[in-house]
């Protein structure tokens, strides 16, 4: 069907969705609750589970599905170990223009379905891929910083999405007969999507609406998890490199794909704590796998010259052949750490900003990265005999470092990205390198959307920084002196949306969001506050200031003022607002004039109204403390 016929004929089955479905048991509930509740209308999209011989209720509650809702089909099959076949099967099943995969165990956003056909239908993307969030599990980070309306290998980051997680227009599979290789095997999915992504002549990726979350079971039985067996696991990924070999041409883009899987399926394997901690019998298996499919297939110095210098050091310790070195390398790479240091934490117009100073170093402290007087970087790792060219860090990009704040209850991570900066020097020769990151987190508007009620913990996180993996660490328990007393609670947002900052245990930093562990009147109680009482002719103006920062444009949060006369212990009190007053906020009510002294007290919303702080005003005119 050619561009116009595409244009003019849309199908009335807009999204197929393919679950290859075994033995999913309680993970299939918020699976096909969250397909079944797509904004999409049910007559667009079809939802077909496979299943592939599971063995226990899950076949039974499949059908139930389907007899259940009109657009969802069930086909059963013997079962056949993996999940290529079963999505081959949905793809021949399915009547949508384009065909989505999604696992057993993850689920999908409720406007997920909308919003990638709407992108994928304008731009008449061959494949179309949502933003993906993970809940204990990798998911990419760079390809999501901005939508792409169309482009190609060439053109985004492609290569840092190889699941199957994505939308591909259904006659473009056709077309290029573009199937599942079938069988319990590995790295199917890469040799899928690898040959979609150079077929595709457009590329849609939506990357400002979270669509897919990518979750680890609570049993690791997730596909694809468990022990790799080397000379299979190779022997699939030469599969992925035949297809890349046959559709490219020696050069850039070829170099490109293939950098992809000789970092992270290699290089990242002869490296690090697993490479480190593995028997000696097992990484030398997979060494030799790993170094002989390098030397036969990975030939290009393009592939890896633009790499980082860590994973330069590796590549040339093993084509070199030199295993042991490659060991203590990789020891002493499993040691590096992020070191920070919280240096400010201050709420200011609503958003709370930080600054940390940032380095990564071994257990004993040395630096994983120095600085020479001239600016340029080196890596020092221990690896005798390595061109000096492999070691130093090319200003290809900058380091960039994130702020996670981490729900406690789902482990979601909803990062702000900080500015960084070189941290200044001392001395003369090599010096460790250390950044300075500094940012500021809206609790109304991270990520364009508020921080939902829960305990938020604050990580930071080192990326790209050129020397290896990336680094995380919890933020708060190294922090300057100055920074020991508590942050003041905050109200922002439209809400309002109430955040109390606090020390954990560990002297770790975490905000809490709409008072769930931690309220404002806990905060407050105890603290000396400042009243002014003017006294008229039947009542009293009472306005007490508090410590609490009131963001601009925040909605007033409701409080009350309460007075108790001291001599017959009646009390009165009246609805009131906490409202910015300058650096602090304050709340103010008309009271009734009481005949003796009386004492004050705010109360304020926490779940119930709880009482802050009696203050000891009597019915005198005039200011009080």
């Amino acid at each position: 069907m050619g561009l116009a016929d595409r244009l003019f004929r849309r199908p009335q089955i807009k999204m197929s969705v393919v679950v290859a479905v075994y033995n999913t048991g309680s993970y299939l509930e918020p699976c096909a609750s969250s397909l079944l509740g797509q904004s999409l209308p049910a007559s667009e999209y079809e939802v077909i589970f496979v299943d592939d011989g599971s063995t226990d209720s899950t076949p039974a509650r499949l059908d139930e599905l389907a007899a259940k809702h009109p657009n969802v089909t069930t086909i059963h099959i013997p079962n056949s170990g993996w999940p290529g076949k079963p999505r081959n099967v949905g793809i021949e099943a399915a009547k949508g223009e384009y065909v989505y995969f999604v696992d057993h165990d993850d689920s999908l956003a409720p406007e997920a379905l909308e919003r990638m056909y709407d992108m994928a239908s304008r731009n008449h993307a061959d494949v179309v891929i949502g933003k993906i969030a993970g809940h204990g599990r990798r998911v990419p980070r760079t390809l999501f910083r901005q939508n792409y309306e169309a482009c190609t290998l060439e053109t985004a980051p492609l290569m840092e999405s190889m699941t199957p997680h994505k939308g591909f227009r259904r006659e473009f599979l056709n077309e290029h007969h573009l199937r599942f290789p079938e069988g319990r095997r590995r790295l199917e999915d890469h040799v899928f999507v690898v040959e979609a992504y150079l077929r595709a002549q457009v590329v849609s990726v939506l990357s400002d609406y979270t669509c897919y979350h990518h979750i680890a079971r609570d049993d690791a039985g997730n596909a694809g998890f468990g022990t790799i067996e080397p000379v299979g696991y190779f022997g699939n990924l030469r599969e992925g490199i035949d297809i890349v070999e046959r559709l490219t041409e020696p050069g850039p883009l070829r170099d490109l794909v293939m950098r992809r899987w000789y970092s992270v399926e290699m290089l990242n394997r002869v490296g690090g704590k697993g490479f480190a901690g593995w028997r000696d019998s097992y990484r030398r298996r997979m060494y030799e796998e790993i170094r002989k499919l390098a030397l036969e297939r990975f030939t290009s110095p393009g592939i890896w010259e633009p790499l980082g210098p860590q994973h330069r050091v590796r590549s040339v310790l093993l084509r070199e052949g030199r295993y042991d070195d490659l060991v203590r390398l990789a020891a002493w790479d499993a040691s590096l750490v992020l070191s920070a240091r919280l240096d400010d934490a201050r709420w200011k117009d609503g958003r709370l900003h930080l600054s940390a100073t940032l380095a990564v170093e071994t257990g004993k402290g040395d630096p994983a990265l120095t600085v020479s007087e001239a600016g340029e970087l080196r890596y020092e790792g221990p690896a005798k005999d390595v061109p000096e060219q492999a070691r130093v860090l090319r200003p290809v990009e900058e380091p960039r470092v994130e702020l996670l704040l981490r729900d406690r209850e789902t482990k979601v991570d909803r990062p702000v990205a900080l500015t960084v900066s070189a941290a200044p020097g001392g001395g003369s020769g090599r010096q460790p390198f250390r950044l300075v990151a500094e940012g500021a987190v809206d609790p109304g508007a991270v990520g364009g959307k508020p921080l939902s009620a829960g305990v938020w913990d604050l990580f930071i996180r080192l990326r790209d920084w050129g020397a290896g993996n990336n680094v995380t660490r919890r933020l708060g328990a190294v922090r300057i002196e100055g920074l020991e007393t508590e942050l003041e609670p905050a109200v922002v947002g439209g809400k309002p949306l109430v955040v109390v900052p606090y020390w954990t245990e560990q002297d770790n930093l975490s905000l809490d969001v709409g008072q769930k562990t931690r309220s404002l009147g806990e905060r407050l109680a105890g603290r000396a506050l400042s009243a002014t009482v003017d006294r008229g002719a039947e009542t009293l103006r009472v306005r007490v200031e508090l410590p609490v920062h009131v963001g601009p444009g925040a909605a007033p949060l409701g409080a009350r003022l309460c007075a108790v006369d001291q001599a017959s212990g009646l009390e009165v009190s009246a609805p009131s607002r906490i409202e910015a007053a300058g650096s602090v906020a304050a709340i103010e009510a008309e009271l009734p004039l009481l005949a003796a002294g009386l004492d004050l007290a705010v109360e304020v919303p926490a779940g119930r109204f709880a009482r802050v702080n009696d203050l000891g005003v009597s019915a005198e005119p005039g200011p009080t403390a």
